[in-house]
């Protein structure tokens, strides 16, 4: 993996940067670099008078990481993405463009001049009948534009812009190793936002960014809280079993700040009554404890799966 390329994964709570290294097949965690967002708030409200605190913030974790990096990969998530699918024939090139654009027109509107849109096939054609569906997804072009002076500001040149629950999930899906026919869930609560994902081994099914429109940071051992949430998980759920004819989701796993209150996996897995348990990410990736210090692992771990993911992905692992 390109030294020269770090991961900067901009949260409510935290920024979070890592640089990743591969050989002989294993992933490893060289560099990370993490520091609390001034503008936690930003998703909502935008970033305004708080941007130069936030490139500040980038790089004093550049600094003290010791992160030496020309290229960044990042992502955004939340409210303001449009996240769709199409069912289409199997068409190809020019012709499932031009009928992904034309879908997309049709359901979206005039929304879609001023969203960056990207798409892609997802291998589901479990019933044989030859149809694709395709996930399509759109960020507002405000949005990427300010992502990019930040990290342009931060003496970083942006190579990629993605968005982070299909971060997640290509994090999941290529450091997990499922059984054959086991669909799950990974599910990443954030300090205000929730990503999640729905996949197999081979395939990815579903994805999703949850935000709960709270003034406050996500506490699931309020009620209210815990069942807005888990309200919003039930709906993905029914969702995707519509389209999975009558796959259910085995197992969920949860990641993100959320996951470091071990009672949280608990109080997901009675309300939804679905397993849950805690994934940390570094249990798939090496890493010297010596050098991020005692417990980085259990402290900082559960937080770090859309910046390794990011950098996963930039590299094509």
């Amino acid at each position: 993996m390109a030294k020269n390329v770090v991961s900067v994964d901009i949260g409510s709570s935290l920024i979070k940067l890592v640089q990743l290294s591969q050989s002989s097949g294993k992933i490893r965690l060289e560099k990370v670099g993490l520091a609390d967002n001034p503008v936690p708030n930003f998703r909502t409200q935008g970033y305004g008078a708080g941007k130069n605190a936030i490139i500040r913030a980038i790089r004093d974790s550049l600094r003290k990481g010791r992160i030496q990096a020309s290229d960044a990969v990042s992502s955004l998530g939340g409210p303001a993405n449009i996240i769709q699918y199409f069912s289409f024939p199997p068409f190809l090139g020019k012709e499932l463009e031009n009928a992904v654009h034309l879908e997309a027109q049709r359901v979206i509107g005039g929304k879609l001049d001023g969203m960056e849109t990207d798409f892609q096939v997802l291998s589901r054609n479990e019933s044989g009948t030859g149809g694709q569906e395709i996930l399509f997804a759109g960020v507002p072009k405000e949005m990427v534009s300010q992502h990019m002076d930040i990290l342009r500001g931060a003496g970083l040149n942006p190579i990629s812009i993605d968005i982070d629950c299909l971060v997640l999930a290509n994090c999941f899906s290529k450091l997990k190793n499922l059984t054959p026919d086991e669909h799950v869930m990974v599910l990443n609560a954030g300090a205000r936002l929730i990503s999640l994902g729905i996949l197999s081994r081979d395939n990815l099914y579903f994805i999703r960014d949850i935000s709960l429109n709270l003034k406050g940071a996500l506490d699931f051992r309020e009620k209210s809280i815990l069942d807005k949430a888990t309200g919003e998980i039930s709906r993905s759920i029914r969702y995707y079993q519509g389209k999975a004819q009558g796959k259910d989701v085995a197992r969920i796993f949860l990641s993100g700040s959320g996951a470091l209150a071990p009672e949280t996996s608990d109080l997901f897995s009675k309300a939804l009554e679905i397993p849950v348990e805690r994934w940390n990410p570094l249990e798939n990736v090496e890493f010297d404890a010596g050098k991020l210090g005692a417990g980085f692992k259990e402290k900082q771990g559960y937080v770090l799966a859309i910046a390794i993911g990011l950098a996963l992905r930039e590299r094509g692992t």
